[in-house]
């Protein structure tokens, strides 16, 4: 979190929030992710040809 730099970019085909029949749901898989660091969660949609990105400070702190 600390110098703003994307782990993983917004991608169409493999960075996509799913759905089931409860809710929606996205899985973070945590190999390549450093420990004791903060991340941040950002989430983009497009509306009507516009896209937003939703910065509402979703973080997780991965630990051993």
């Amino acid at each position: 979190m600390d110098t703003n730099e994307f782990i993983v970019d917004f991608d169409s085909n493999f960075t996509q929030i799913s759905c089931d029949n409860t809710s929606n749901y996205f899985d973070v898989y945590m190999n390549g992710l450093q420990p004791e660091r903060y991340y941040k969660i950002l989430v983009k949609t497009t509306i009507n040809g516009s896209i937003i990105v939703k910065d509402e400070d979703y973080y997780f702190k991965v630990i051993n």
